[in-house]
């Protein structure tokens, strides 16, 4: 729809380069397809895309979607997957086989050779914080990786974090 339609042309607005934007919209607004528009885009590009999603029970569901949108599956990363799926996306990642990585928390330290967007969906979610062991904000890393990568990062949300709203409106 048009909302949808210029939703992603200010997305594309960052012309590939760093830059933090927030998609908001309430639940089944399509937002989701929204990123996967952008996620095209950035494929056909020959570059790589992360989408970190808060919890790995919203993985399969995830999965589904995109399998129907993109015709192919995406691989997946949380702590659930064995050692052997570990290792072949590993590889895949390192040697640009890998497009897609749809993935929890973790899924941001790996060796992504030519990663060209990150998506964080449900980015108010508190779950993207990890309190144990090494503390830290997947959320925040994320947006640091992008920096790094000079990359655009988009942050998802029905209503953004308190931390999201107050950088919003301090024009961060």
């Amino acid at each position: 729809n048009y909302e949808q339609s210029e939703a992603l042309k200010f997305l594309e607005g960052s012309n590939n380069k760093f830059d933090v934007s927030v998609l908001q919209g309430t639940t089944g607004s399509g937002k989701t397809i929204v990123y996967f528009e952008r996620i095209k885009k950035i494929i056909e590009q020959n570059k790589q895309a992360l989408v970190m999603l808060p919890e790995i029970f919203l993985t399969n569901d995830f999965k589904s979607r995109f399998e129907e949108y993109f015709g192919f599956q995406p691989s997946i990363w949380h702590s659930k997957i064995t050692q052997k799926e570990k290792r072949i996306i590993w590889k895949g990642i390192i040697n640009n086989e890998i497009k897609v990585l749809i993935g929890a928390r973790s899924s941001l330290l790996l060796p992504f050779k030519k990663l060209g967007i990150i998506i964080v969906d449900e980015e108010h979610d508190t779950s993207y914080k990890q309190d144990e062991g090494v503390i830290y904000n997947a959320r925040d890393m994320a947006i640091s990786r992008a920096n790094f990568e000079k990359i655009p990062i988009h942050l998802v949300t029905a209503v953004p974090s308190i931390e999201t709203y107050n950088n919003i409106c301090n024009k961060k």
